[in-house]
């Protein structure tokens, strides 16, 4: 089989499974499993980066329905990038740390963010941006995993 038959059997295998988290097969004779290997620990990295920074948090209240997510695009560099709006519920400024989950067109979790956000008025909109640690590839949506307001 030809290398460029081979590296496009590779990566059609890689997308089935984890399209966007797969960074496509290497040519240091990696294999596809390796890949998805690789591509798994870097999302479970993620994930774990994300709830340890969410465990630092103490004494702070439920907040995800004061967070709405729009559209995930993809920035200059191929990062998903998605706008936040957090509109605070409570009676006094406030500080949020939002998880962002970005996910690829099957659902699966392709990675995860924490958002921090310093001094929300009540009751005003307040816009912020999420953004991938790494370039995300075909269809992105994020969507709110935990947010808390302290």
């Amino acid at each position: 089989m030809s290398g460029r038959r081979t590296r496009t059997i590779c990566a059609v295998s890689l997308m089935a499974v984890l399209a966007p988290a797969a960074v496509g097969c290497s040519h240091d004779g990696g294999t596809p499993s390796s890949e998805v290997s690789r591509a798994s620990a870097a999302i479970a990295s993620a994930r774990s980066s994300a709830q340890a920074e969410l465990d630092k948090i103490k004494g702070g209240s439920q907040a995800k329905r004061e967070v709405r997510t729009g559209r995930a695009t993809r920035d200059g560099a191929g990062r998903a990038v998605a706008p936040l709006t957090v509109t605070n519920g409570g009676k006094h400024t406030a500080n949020y740390a939002i998880e962002v989950n970005f996910r690829n067109a099957g659902g699966d979790l392709v990675d995860a963010v924490v958002l921090h956000l310093s001094k929300v008025p009540p009751h005003r909109p307040t816009k912020a941006t999420a953004r991938s640690h790494r370039k995300l590839t075909g269809r992105i949506t994020a969507q709110v995993g935990t947010a808390v307001r302290y």
